[in-house]
């Protein structure tokens, strides 16, 4: 009996089929589906090994697994392969990263690009308290860029009735802009640039700072007029809450990819480098070859791959299909 007769029997008798097929023996095998060879699709394969160790019959060939390797040189320590790795096989020295909340706007930037959603907070409202507003103008500036909503109401400072002309406001004025006359401080408008400086040592209150307006419907409430006001005229608001915390990162679910670290305008987010540094690197004992790190590895290619791939050896093969069944890959199939 030749090969191929020999094999095709064997094979009929291993699915159970018996003497109903047998007839068939003079069909072309290759139009039984049923009875078609396994193959191995040589794109799709990673060469972990999985199926070659299931196969009871040693019809899996693969004489080398493939195998993964952390570049130092190019891991940025993100730990996003750390995080993917089902054995623990990576080690990485990880950074921390945690939310200044002083400095947080609440703007939400950072949780837009946090795909592990570990950042934690509460978009906040902004709100003008005219008392303290000076008049400097520095929000006018920032706004610009953003929503364009801040303009001057009254744009130049006045002197009230009550200055006795001690003449505290002259030398902290940058440009010169105040002069005593008739024992009253006057401002010269056209020199006055609106720093708030004279409005912050005047302790008669003497002197009527220009005012700013926003325009609600404008505003993004995006923070930033509120980082750069030093006289405590803009108010942060958050939402009602009973569960409401401070902005937060949460450590379990982070994975220090540091997207978030980088759309941060206000460095409210701070990165926190471990304090003991070493080689990340692939404890190849512990790796299974599955290739997901390759995958998770994104910014700088760290993680360099030595795909080998599978191939089945159809004299052993008993279409068995528990090798079809293992592998995650979906890289074998009938042919």
């Amino acid at each position: 009996m030749d090969t191929t007769r020999r094999n095709f029997i064997h094979r009929i008798t291993a699915l159970g089929m018996g003497g109903s097929l047998l007839g068939m023996a003079a069909c072309n095998l290759a139009e039984f589906d049923p009875l078609a060879n396994y193959v191995v699709d040589q794109e799709t394969c990673l060469g972990c090994g999985d199926c070659k160790e299931i196969c009871n019959f040693d019809a899996i060939i693969l004489p080398q697994k493939s195998s993964f390797v952390l570049d130092a040189e190019n891991c940025t320590l993100c730990g996003k392969c750390k995080g993917g790795c089902e054995t623990n096989a990576i080690h990485v020295p990880s950074t921390d990263y945690s939310i200044l909340v002083e400095k947080c706007t609440n703007c939400g930037d950072c949780t837009d690009v946090c795909l592990s959603d570990a950042i934690f907070l509460i978009p906040a409202e902004y709100n003008f308290i005219e008392s303290k507003c000076v008049g400097c103008g520095e929000c006018i500036e920032v706004c610009k860029d953003e929503g364009n909503c801040i303009s001057y109401e009254k744009e130049h400072y006045t002197v009230r009735g009550r200055c006795n002309g001690c003449g505290d406001c002259l030398p902290v004025c940058p440009e010169n802009a105040i002069t005593l006359s008739g024992g009253k401080a006057v401002i010269d408008t056209s020199k006055c640039i609106p720093c708030g400086k004279c409005v912050a040592v005047c302790t008669r209150d003497a002197i009527n700072p220009a005012k700013v307006e926003k325009d609600d419907e404008k505003c993004t409430d995006c923070g930033k007029c509120f980082q750069v006001c030093d006289f405590n005229a803009i108010e942060k608001i958050v939402p009602e809450n009973p569960e409401y915390n401070d902005p937060f990162i949460e450590r379990s679910k982070c994975d220090a990819c540091g997207d978030c670290f980088p759309v941060c305008d206000y460095n409210a987010i701070v990165k926190k480098e471990p304090e003991e540094l070493f080689t990340p690197y692939i404890d190849q004992s512990e790796c299974d070859q599955c290739g997901k790190c390759y995958d998770l590895c994104d910014k700088e290619k760290a993680i360099i791959a030595d795909i080998k791939t599978a191939k089945i050896d159809t004299e052993n093969c008993q279409l068995c299909g528990e090798c079809q069944d293992v592998c995650e890959y979906d890289a074998i199939d009938r042919g």
